[in-house]
């Protein structure tokens, strides 16, 4: 096999797929941009509440994990490396537009099911909603991270410790305290 082939609907694994592109292989960043668009889309999507920016961000993540395959360690999850790359360009873009307001929407594994209710055309299930989401914009943005993470990515408290670069401890502990204050702001406007 040539450093360009790649056969189609190949099972090779992310990480063979990531050193085959970091060796100049253009089919294999093809199959992964294929394979990480969803997740990482849904991930910027999830942290910049704009479907524009997030593309934008979508694809500034591509760029940067293309011109950073030769930083990748194989050894590390190739999932975990590229959603490390989509939080931190949403982050610098957070810092830029300076408006912490609009960052994220979370689910919760105990709350609302948020995903049930906004497919509801009930108008008390989608206030719920919309004061659900209120509330979540006004956590703090180290809580949001990791409940977009956990919630709507469906990443394991390890794999998020990778992501944040912190300790999967400190994972479920934000995660606790992430949960605690939505149900706190929530109780405050009777939603429970």
């Amino acid at each position: 096999m040539t450093g360009q082939e790649l056969p189609a609907g190949s099972g090779n694994s992310d990480n063979e797929l990531a050193v085959s592109a970091r060796n100049g292989n253009e089919r294999a960043f093809r199959e992964i941009i294929s394979r990480y668009r969803p997740k990482i889309l849904s991930i910027c999507l999830k942290m910049l509440k704009n479907s524009t920016e997030a593309t934008e961000a979508a694809q500034d993540t591509f760029v940067k994990v293309y011109f950073h395959l030769r930083d990748y360690n194989p050894e590390r999850s190739f999932s975990a490396w590229a959603a490390s790359i989509a939080i931190n360009e949403c982050r610098d873009r957070l810092r830029k537009r300076r408006r912490y307001s609009q960052t994220f929407r979370e689910l919760t594994e105990r709350d609302v099911d948020l995903k049930q209710a906004q497919a509801d055309d009930d108008y008390e299930s989608k206030k719920k909603v919309e004061l659900v989401e209120n509330a979540i914009e006004k956590l703090p943005e180290k809580l949001k991270e990791v409940l977009v993470l956990k919630a709507y990515s469906e990443y394991s408290y390890d794999e998020i410790a990778e992501i944040l670069k912190i300790k999967t401890g400190t994972v479920m502990s934000r995660l606790f305290r992430a949960r605690e204050k939505l149900t706190e702001m929530l109780e405050k406007d009777n939603l429970f």
